[in-house]
């Protein structure tokens, strides 16, 4: 080796056995920046790879600085292309990026061991323009009865209102509502409705009257009573949320959407239902559910689907087809986007270009149609727009940035 590969192993090995002082991990990305070569790399994988493990101690500067020094100049994505798996890495190599995007910039890659593939092209990003583009964070519009918008993003921590006696605070991103609630529903005559709105670029937590937890994804919303009446808990979604509920086996607590209900006693689920979906999705996490569906066809041949869930199970309700299904093992792929990452696993992709659409709030374009590609993996919503496109350029499909926010995308 010559004297920079030795360095170049010397800091990877302390990086490997959480030894590197934080001038040392400053080193490893510098080199990494100034045009290590996968040939140098890869013997070092190998060396190594058995002895990975989750390092904590970067920060998220220098996380995401290796997440961009690696896929600026070794993009690792894999995709699916006529249904079949295509791996642009050997193993290790893939591995590579796994390891040096520390345990948070990549959620998983598949390491497969296809021989004989080819390296990608490099693609022609304008790259200037998406690195201005952070990923998402914390925020939302609180719509209270009297029409009064709270923009939750400024707000300070505190009683931020009240509403037919409930008392509304923001405590660190999460609103909560407090009611006295014996004394408050045997009092509703008639329900207050609140309204949260999270815009593109923008997740939040809330806490219901009955003490549920709602965590809302982007571009989404959720109408709910500031009191519930002592009959049941109903609130209305449009977009995706995750709910943990409190039980209560006498007081059902119903999800209702455009196209379906959702129904629980106490349990932990998922509900995706976005208007420019085809397919509403409702995972079960903990409990049991039913999820019942109304056809949109005229009130005479209206006919109703349901099913009960179990844990891990997921109802896929299509929307224009009038159809329930019921998929298993979604647990972990649903609630990817609440844990922090975009799940992309055989995922078609302008389903995967509306998550980056909400979550970077852009517009993507197609210019030749929709690529027919699936990738495999997953990725973290921590990343800038710049450096999560880096992962995700293959030599089917290239991408460009015009006007600010729109992404064009071109075989």
């Amino acid at each position: 080796m010559q004297s920079g590969d030795n360095r170049l192993e010397e800091l990877y090995a302390k990086w490997l056995n959480k030894t590197a002082t934080p001038q040392e991990k400053t080193a490893l990305i510098e080199l990494l920046l100034s045009g290590v070569s996968k040939e140098q790399l890869s013997p070092l994988i190998e060396k190594y790879w058995n002895e990975l493990q989750d390092d904590n101690s970067f920060s998220l500067t220098q996380r995401q600085q290796l997440a961009d020094a690696i896929l600026k100049q070794w993009p690792a994505s894999h995709m699916i292309s006529g249904g079949k798996r295509v791996s642009f890495f050997r193993r290790y190599w893939t591995a590579a990026a796994a390891v040096l995007l520390l345990a948070g910039t990549v959620f998983s890659w598949q390491l497969l061991t296809e021989k004989g593939t080819d390296q990608p092209k490099k693609e022609h990003v304008a790259a200037k323009s998406m690195e201005t583009i952070a990923p998402g964070s914390e925020g939302a519009i609180l719509t209270l009865a009297d029409g009064r918008q709270i923009v939750l993003d400024s707000a300070a921590n505190g009683v931020i209102g009240t509403q037919s006696g409930a008392q509304i605070s923001l405590q660190n991103n999460q609103v909560v509502y407090h009611t006295d609630t014996d004394d408050d529903m045997n009092a509703v005559k008639e329900l207050t409705y609140n309204t949260m709105v999270t815009p593109k670029g923008r997740q939040f937590q809330l806490v219901l009257p009955d003490g549920s937890k709602v965590w809302l994804n982007a571009a989404s919303s959720i109408k709910y009573p500031v009191v519930f009446n002592n009959k049941e808990r109903r609130v209305e979604i449009t977009g995706e949320a995750y709910f943990e509920v409190v039980h209560d086996k006498s007081w059902p607590f119903i999800v209702q959407t455009k196209n379906q209900q959702v129904q629980a006693l106490g349990t932990s689920f998922n509900v995706n239902a976005y208007d420019n979906e085809e397919i509403e999705r409702t995972t079960l996490i903990e409990g049991s559910v039913r999820v019942s569906s109304v056809s949109n066809i005229p009130t005479t041949n209206r006919h109703s689907l349901s099913a009960v869930l179990g844990p891990g199970q997921q109802a896929n309700v299509d929307n224009h087809h009038q159809l329930l299904s019921i998929a298993e093992n979604q647990s972990e792929a649903a609630i990817a986007w609440k844990n922090g990452y975009f799940n992309l696993e055989n995922i078609p992709f302008d389903r995967v270009m509306k998550q980056l659409e909400r979550w970077y709030n852009i517009q993507v374009l197609y210019e030749n149609g929709v690529p027919d590609l699936r990738f495999v993996g997953g990725l973290s919503r921590n990343m800038t727009l710049a450096a999560l496109i880096r992962a995700l350029q293959v030599s089917e499909v290239h991408f460009k940035m015009e006007d600010g926010r729109r992404l064009i995308v071109y075989k």
